[in-house]
């Protein structure tokens, strides 16, 4: 049953169909935004779309837009998409992720002009605007008032009554003046045509009728719209009497979509609706039945949602059957999203879904089902599934499912017949190991991936290996096991900046990955930060598994971890590596290996931390930090925070504000005896807060102890700066003010100290 509220969504949803944009655009949110890798893409199938459209589905997402998943359904069937199809929606997959749909009315505009021009004599044309704004109580909704018909047609009617009658008649003149006035109504205003002429050709008198027709129209005039066009479908000498009908029946459709109320808008959709099925009744009007036809889908969308919501799915789950595949692909989609909402986490109506689907038809049924996290969704679809056998109820159930479930056994009996080459097999694959894991059978878990990774890791997508990987890394039973399952290579790059996944620009991401192509996902990262001693940390980057990139950010963490944790003996043979990999910190490790206290190793690893801010106790993921070890980040991503980084995008502060929540945590198998170690290690670097604050104590305190050591003023200025390019928190201000006074005071004179002319609050 349809509430008032779904009415109005839908209404507006078929209006923005119909005539383009009536809701405020997406902005973005406010900067500054990082690009970074995406290893499994949450919002839509791996790029390009050409492959998911063709049936390489990977392990299908719940979190994607349902227009994937309807592509999915038909693959799934074994119904797949024929080629005309595959290509109408991936232009539709294309426009949705590059925001398309805005019209391209600066090019109709400017084609118009141009032709405008071979009439001689004419001012400079008028300025046209497209959009128009509705009127109180909505203001700031605009919708696309003149499309690119009008203006394909007005140039069509331009050239042909040249032809017939000369570009400097005054008939020819007449008519573009009047044109002109109609096109001045697409973003304000009334400006209706002069009708009273007698002395001009029968030809610009139907014309100058239409055009007043179609003036009233853009000037919001409905009415006197559908009488001005009901008067030309009655005249027989008229050009334009075949779509005069048609036309009528537009005035009413945009009069129902534009009203404010659904009981306004109806009498209006209704006599829309029955004009549109005269005009498809009516032989002599067949130049208008592929738009009538368009236009009557838009009246049902609103009149009649869920019937046309059944009716389009029974369509798209046939092949060819539609005219129309994107757009009726569209259509389902956006109804689908009225009345479930879209998915997103902030839609407060997926919250009233129902939890077996949409009854009425199959697609709809299990694309709710297979989007629906509840345990009455999970049910259901062992329910379908064990009724039909069908391959997509099969996917939805084993989705839904937990190792724990009395009919898992079954599940994975049924999902290891299926053909590797199956376009459920990657989605299969990957939650019958999910269900080994749970039901503590990680032995088969491990065999069944290693077989899948060695034979048909080639034939997935990235985002499907990752997941694969991913779940291999947890059933490592030693550390080389990790190592290589732990570096995965990016499905893409992207800042994700609305949430759209976009892509980076290929030369972009060079400069940014440095030739690099493996890097560690959040899940590897949090093992090395959180789930992992700085032992068997530094055995890591002694190992020669890892690419150089991973190896230098691994052992760099290793060394200044172990050194914040006074592990002298972990961080020596940490140093050795180190030095290998950057020459250039060399002499300062010297210094910190031959320090014979620890208050002295302490502040040689403060030193050397500030001197190169891309030091850090913590293993990144994603690209990690970009600019050179020993410079300062412009934005912040220098040092270290209280707690590990998530994403190049990730908080510039340790304030519980600006936290974001990392993903939980599944140690490898091997590092499980060893979690007490690696939890009280972990608690013991949290202790000592971000760098900034624990830089100014250092600092300070070595000062304080030994004011002669040539390097103290350098160590409180760079502690101060560190405040400022830091990871910061309340205490920041006070840390930093007590650096610089002792530097001011005790250090007046020195270089140092006149270089740093202020201190921050962080």
């Amino acid at each position: 049953m349809i509430t008032r509220n779904s009415y109005k969504a839908i209404l507006a949803l078929a209006l923005i169909i119909s005539v383009s944009f009536i809701l405020p655009q997406r902005t973005q949110a406010c900067g500054p935004f990082f690009t970074d890798a995406i290893f499994v893409y949450s919002k839509h199938p791996d790029l390009p779309f050409e492959n998911f459209a063709t049936g390489k589905l990977g392990v299908l997402q719940s979190s994607w837009a349902r227009s994937y998943l309807v592509a999915a359904y038909r693959h799934l069937t074994g119904n797949r998409l024929s080629e005309s199809e595959a290509k109408a929606i991936k232009s539709l997959w294309d426009d949705r992720l590059n925001n398309t749909f805005e019209s391209n009315d600066d090019q109709w505009i400017k084609k118009w002009n141009e032709t405008r021009k071979r009439v001689p004599g004419l001012a400079t044309p008028p300025e046209i605007k497209v959009y128009r704004n509705r009127e109180k109580p909505h203001e700031y909704e605009t919708y696309l008032n003149c499309q690119q018909d009008a203006f394909e047609n007005a140039e069509a009617t331009l050239n042909e009554r040249i032809k017939t009658l000369g570009a400097e008649s005054p008939g020819v003149k007449g008519w573009l003046a009047a044109q002109d006035l109609v096109f001045a109504n697409c973003s304000e205003g009334t400006h209706i045509p002069d009708g009273t002429g007698t002395d001009l050709p029968s030809l610009i008198r139907a014309d100058r009728a239409y055009q007043i027709a179609a003036a009233n129209f853009y000037a919001t005039n409905f009415d006197e719209a559908k009488k001005q066009f009901d008067l030309i479908a009655q005249d027989k000498s008229s050009p334009w009497r075949d779509k005069a009908a048609y036309l009528a029946a537009r005035s009413m459709l945009r009069k129902g979509s534009l009203a404010d109320k659904e009981e306004d808008g109806r009498p209006a959709l209704a006599d829309a609706e029955a004009r549109l099925n005269a005009v498809l009744k009516d032989k002599s009007a067949a130049a208008s039945h592929h738009a009538a036809t368009r236009l009557l889908n838009l009246v049902r969308l609103r009149l009649h949602p869920e019937e046309k919501l059944h009716e389009l799915a029974h369509s798209l789950v046939k092949k060819d059957a539609s005219a129309d595949f994107k757009q009726d692909v569209w259509d389902y989609t956006a109804l689908m999203d009225k009345f479930l909402g879209d998915g997103s986490e902030s839609d407060e109506t997926t919250k009233a879904k129902p939890p077996t689907g949409l009854t009425g038809d199959e697609l709809s049924d299990w694309v709710v089902t297979f989007q629906d996290a509840s345990p009455a969704a999970a049910t259901h679809s062992l329910d379908q599934w064990e009724k039909s056998k069908a391959l997509p109820w099969l996917l939805a159930a084993i989705s839904k499912a937990s190792g724990r479930q009395p009919k898992a056994d079954t599940l994975l009996s049924a999902a290891a017949n299926i053909d590797h080459n199956s376009p459920a097999f990657p989605s299969l694959a990957y939650h019958s190991v999910r269900l080994l894991i749970e039901s503590n059978r990680g032995s088969e878990a491990r065999t069944m991936l290693d077989k899948i990774l060695a034979a048909d890791r080639q034939k997935m997508p990235a985002s499907a290996v990752n997941l694969l990987l991913s779940q291999r890394m947890t059933l490592a039973q030693n550390l080389e096991e990790f190592l290589l399952t732990a570096p995965r290579v990016p499905a893409g790059f992207s800042d994700d900046s609305d949430g759209r996944e976009l892509p980076e620009e290929e030369s972009a991401i060079k400069d940014m990955t440095k030739g690099f192509d493996v890097f560690f996902d959040q899940d590897a990262a949090s093992v090395f930060n959180k789930a992992m001693p700085v032992g068997i940390i530094t055995d890591a980057g002694r190992a020669k598994t890892l690419a150089p990139n991973l190896r230098r950010d691994v052992v760099q963490a290793a060394f200044v971890r172990a050194a914040l944790l006074d592990d002298s003996e972990t961080a020596n043979q940490a140093a050795l590596l180190l030095q290998e990999i950057y020459p250039e910190l060399r002499d300062f490790l010297g210094v910190y290996q031959k320090a014979a206290t620890p208050d002295a190793r302490r502040f040689a690893a403060t030193f050397l931390s500030l001197k190169f801010p891309g030091l850090r106790p913590y293993v990144s993921s994603g690209v990690g930090r970009t600019t050179e070890l020993k410079e300062v980040d412009s934005y912040r991503d220098n040092y270290w925070c209280a707690e590990p980084p998530i994403s190049r995008g990730g908080p510039l502060s340790d304030d519980p504000e600006a936290k974001v929540k990392a993903k939980p945590i599944t140690p490898p198998e091997f590092l499980k005896a060893s979690q007490p170690l690696a939890a009280k290690q972990f608690t013991s670097l949290q202790a000592l807060g971000t760098a900034p604050n624990y830089f100014c104590r250092i600092a300070i305190a070595w000062a304080e102890k030994n004011p002669a050591d040539p390097r103290a003023p350098e160590a409180l200025h760079l502690a101060v700066r560190s405040t400022r390019f830091g990871c910061t928190n309340a205490e920041t201000g006070r840390w930093s003010k007590a650096a610089y006074d002792l530097l001011h005071s005790r250090y007046p004179n020195t270089t140092w100290a006149k270089n740093t002319k202020y201190w921050f609050k962080g």
